[in-house]
């Protein structure tokens, strides 16, 4: 197997450990005692917390695994900035560990008991258990960054990676630069991160309702997980358009373009505070978790 190829499979087979033990320890937690009805939705409440929790972790140890390979890959001989791609791709790698463990947790939710079972039959759509502003921004993320890596694309010189600036006689050149070189591979990583946030949001809406409690909490348990998927899907597409943004800014400045460029770069830096801010914004507050034919003794958090 060549440098390259290992240096590829650092990252991937990194991912799918994390991703392993991630689902060893979410499905550990689901296989305890089935809870009684009045303690269903204190049980949900603390699975969708560990597993939120595991996902965080998941996706702060990926990143070093990846930057880790990087290094070695531009020692590489047959391709020397293959490290500048690992590095890009981070954020995805990050998201996709981020994800998986949601989706894991999800999965095994836990599921109602005994002889009688109540639940509400209710049509659910994903944009029922999402904010949607959040899902908004989200899909500007997406989009901006697809523009983004086609017109850097349409824009690169022939190798991909740098950009060519003719001005009568003189011609400057200046990399990295996100042409097709980086862009494709991000391009791809986006695509997957975009698909695995969609397919875990379509488990919030089909996974068993919280038993005897209020109709109201399961639905903002509902809105606390789909919120929780998305703020870090949203982290990732913007770190990642960030990225490509600052590092075009650079290239624009090498080739004399230096107010275009300095606008591109402070852009990507707004990009990745404003990303950074979304995924800190808290969820609803606590509602009710009491069944409906019950008085409410008060309170249940659902989560923050």
């Amino acid at each position: 197997m060549s440098g390259s190829l290992i240096v590829l499979a650092v990252p991937l087979v990194a991912l799918v450990v994390l991703v392993v033990v991630a689902a060893v320890l979410v499905v550990g937690l689901a296989r305890r005692p089935a809870p009684a009805p009045s303690q269903a939705a204190e049980v949900a409440r603390r699975h969708g917390r560990n597993v939120h929790v595991a996902a965080w972790i998941a996706a702060v140890v990926v990143p070093p695994v990846v930057s880790s390979a990087a290094p070695v890959a531009l020692q590489t001989g047959s391709r020397p900035l293959l490290g500048g791609v690992l590095v890009g791709l981070a954020p995805a790698v990050a998201g996709s560990a981020f994800l998986a463990a949601h989706l894991v947790g999800e999965r095994t939710w836990p599921r109602p008991t005994g002889t009688v079972r109540r639940a509400a039959l209710e049509h659910r759509r994903v944009v029922d258990v999402v904010p949607r502003p959040l899902l908004r921004v989200t899909a500007a993320w997406t989009v901006g960054l697809a523009l983004v890596l086609v017109a850097a694309g349409l824009t690169a010189a022939d190798d991909g990676r740098s950009v060519v600036r003719t001005v009568g006689s003189s011609t400057s050149g200046a990399s990295p630069y996100p042409g097709w070189f980086y862009g494709v591979p991000l391009l791809v990583a986006t695509a997957v991160v975009v698909v695995l946030t969609a397919i875990t949001l379509r488990v919030v809406t089909q996974r068993p309702a919280v038993v005897d409690a209020d109709p109201t909490y399961d639905a903002a348990s509902r809105r606390l997980s789909g919120h929780r998927v998305l703020r870090g899907t949203q982290l990732v597409l913007a770190l990642t358009l960030a990225g490509v943004l600052f590092f075009a800014g650079n290239a624009l400045r090498g080739v004399e373009l230096v107010g275009f460029g300095a606008g591109t770069t402070i852009a990507g830096v707004l990009v990745a505070l404003t990303g950074a801010a979304l995924a800190l914004v808290p969820a609803a507050p606590p509602v009710t978790s009491s069944p409906p034919w019950q008085a409410a003794p008060g309170p249940a958090r659902v989560g923050p």
